[in-house]
């Protein structure tokens, strides 16, 4: 086989050391087909991104929840869904609510207009947009502690009264780095697919892979912000980067968190990105 190419942050020994690859993909992550998502109608209008703040954290705001864990479970698309409708209900609302990934797991099994092959379906994967959908369609979200996670699919539980926050409508953001940050800046915590090899025996620092396939995207997760120096060993200085939240718990990475390259669409973290709005009762 052919040599790794060299780590950019720390790496070492973390729970999925003992996996494969293959089986590494399989149980820990879960964003459906791989592909990118298609700017078309639904997509975000042009932001302007002169003015944005040098760093920025919706962390600090107190717009994002704890670090939760999806387990062996290829639930990370309802993860990272529910991190975006939380994070946007908090702007809508000054409120932080812990919602319910369950729901999603259970429950949602829409599929994507443009491949009907890309279901969501529970452990076995699903898309953040498709998540989007099913949440406007079945008409809410309900809070974590009236629907918890179980790590599993089970059958359907959703209650229509115990609805916490509504899903009003989404878009999907382009693929120009500092459109994305606009939109996190204006629009909130923003759910983004990216190829999740190099996340396997992250430990810490500023991730910033030679190669690492911007083609095929396996995990989704939350980006809550951006810095403008944090220290990359490989690259002998310090590179700007994202803030990207994760959902294997918080005894993985910087306390749960990932940082990520900026500017170049490190592992692919700019072609699937989307924003949710609520609606405010």
């Amino acid at each position: 086989t052919a040599a790794s190419p060299a780590p950019t942050a720390i790496h070492g020994v973390t729970p999925f050391m003992d996996l494969t690859e293959e089986e590494f993909e399989r149980i820990y992550t879960g964003v459906l087909g791989g592909g990118t998502l298609p700017v078309e109608k639904g997509s975000a209008s042009f932001m302007h991104a002169s003015g944005l703040p040098g760093s920025f954290d919706w962390r600090e705001k107190g717009a994002v929840t704890d670090v939760k864990m999806q387990g062996s479970c290829g639930s990370c698309w309802a993860f990272s869904a529910t991190g975006s409708v939380e994070g946007a209900n908090f702007i809508a609302t000054g409120k932080l609510l812990n919602l319910s990934e369950q729901q999603l797991v259970d429950c949602d099994r829409v599929c994507d207009k443009t491949d009907k092959a890309s279901c969501d379906d529970g452990c076995g994967g699903g898309l953040m947009t498709n998540a989007y959908r099913y949440l406007i369609e079945a008409g809410g979200l309900q809070e974590e502690s009236s629907y918890p996670y179980a790590g599993k699919r089970g059958e359907c539980q959703f209650d229509p009264e115990k609805i916490a926050v509504k899903v009003a409508n989404f878009t999907k953001i382009a693929v120009d780095e500092n459109q994305i940050a606009a939109n996190l800046v204006h629009h909130g915590p923003l759910a983004i697919g990216l190829n999740a090899i190099f996340m396997q025996t992250y430990i810490g620092g500023v991730s910033c892979p030679l190669i690492c396939g911007k083609k095929w995207l396996n995990h989704g997760v939350l980006l809550v912000g951006y810095g403008a120096r944090g220290y990359s060993i490989l690259r002998f200085g310090y590179k700007p980067y994202w803030i990207i939240k994760n959902s294997w718990g918080k005894h993985w990475g910087e306390k749960g968190y990932y940082r990520l390259c900026r500017g170049h669409g490190t592992c692919g973290m700019n072609q699937m990105v989307s924003a949710v709005v609520t609606k405010v009762a």
